[in-house]
């Protein structure tokens, strides 16, 4: 009867645990759709399809042309999410780069990039910000297979677009245009500094990602200009 009982009871914590699971995905593709609505409506679906085709053929762009930045993705299994958060202006949108590691076999982890678009004088530039490592064991218990795309989608909405959107007074949803601060800091650009505008900003960015070495690039530049060397990789627990 004893045996029974503790059976009954490993069922049920089994049947909570899995329908709790499923709600908090369906929540999280919810508020996902919820970014989406709002972004075509502020943007409208023809520019919103024109931006994200433009997005996509840069990287495509880029890993043809085998910039060593982007090493990491040419080898492995990526994905533009085709979610685009923009602004109020339709000036600037964050997305996200998720890859699945399914080149080197012994990885336990996956990712996923912040990936900005800025429009200067009609002309959209992109360009990748901090990289977010993503340990499988914290989802899986297999941590040899890559997380799906599905669940890295979930990971992004949880952790980055989960800013985009911010409730007014009257209790409505509105963009935040705050959230946008990251894709151009200007508030770490410096008199003194060479780069002074977003636009100098931007560009510089664009030919850090056609750089042959990266790092050493940002790396020069930050010592000529005063400028700190934003850690550029984030570890999701």
């Amino acid at each position: 009867m004893l045996h029974q009982e503790n059976k009954f009871i490993l069922i049920l914590l089994c049947s909570v645990f899995f329908f709790g699971c499923a709600d908090k995905s369906k929540n999280t593709q919810e508020e996902w759709l919820l970014f989406k609505k709002h972004s075509i409506q502020l943007a409208s679906h023809k520019l919103y399809e024109r931006v994200y085709q433009a997005a996509n053929d840069s990287i495509e762009k880029w890993l043809f042309n085998d910039l060593s930045g982007y090493a990491y993705w040419k080898g492995n299994d990526w994905r533009l999410d085709s979610l685009l958060c923009f602004s109020n202006c339709v000036n600037k949108c964050i997305m996200t780069l998720m890859v699945r590691d399914t080149l080197y076999k012994p990885a336990n982890s996956d990712g996923i990039s912040y990936f900005y678009g800025v429009k200067i004088r009609n002309v959209w530039y992109f360009f990748t910000g901090a990289h977010m490592v993503v340990p499988r064991r914290f989802y899986q218990k297999d941590i040899h297979t890559p997380l799906s795309f599905e669940k890295l989608k979930e990971i992004a909405t949880t952790n980055i677009y989960c800013g985009y959107l911010k409730k007014n007074q009257q209790g409505e949803w509105e963009i935040n245009e705050r959230f946008f601060d990251q894709v151009v800091p200007v508030s770490n650009l410096k008199p003194r500094d060479r780069l002074k505008t977003e636009e100098e900003y931007v560009r510089f960015m664009v030919e850090v990602n056609w750089s042959s070495d990266v790092d050493e690039t940002i790396r020069k530049y930050c010592l000529c200009h005063s400028v700190k060397l934003i850690n550029r990789c984030i570890f999701v627990a």
